[in-house]
């Protein structure tokens, strides 16, 4: 999936969580952030294509907020399966 389409989703996820977890909002936000820079940069390139062909800064940046991005989305659906079954 390209960056921008990525940057997209994330961030429609912050604004979806920003009154339920607003940590991880603020978390979308920044991988959202990261990845239209991403965009910008490399136009039309997936993640995995702007890693391994690229070897600049912004490609760290790219790699930590897909792990980042990972770990929210993880953390959020837990606590969206807790909730859920709460009720």
């Amino acid at each position: 999936m390209p960056l921008a389409l990525l940057a997209l989703f994330f961030a429609v996820l912050a604004t979806v969580e920003w009154r339920r977890l607003p940590v991880i909002a603020r978390v979308y936000l920044g991988v959202a952030t990261a990845f239209a820079i991403g965009a910008a940069q490399y136009p039309g390139m997936t993640i995995a294509d702007a890693v391994e062909h690229t070897r600049d800064g912004i490609a760290v940046v790219i790699e930590a907020a897909r792990a980042a991005g990972f770990a929210a989305v993880m953390i959020s659906v837990a606590t969206a399966l807790r909730n859920y079954s709460l009720r």
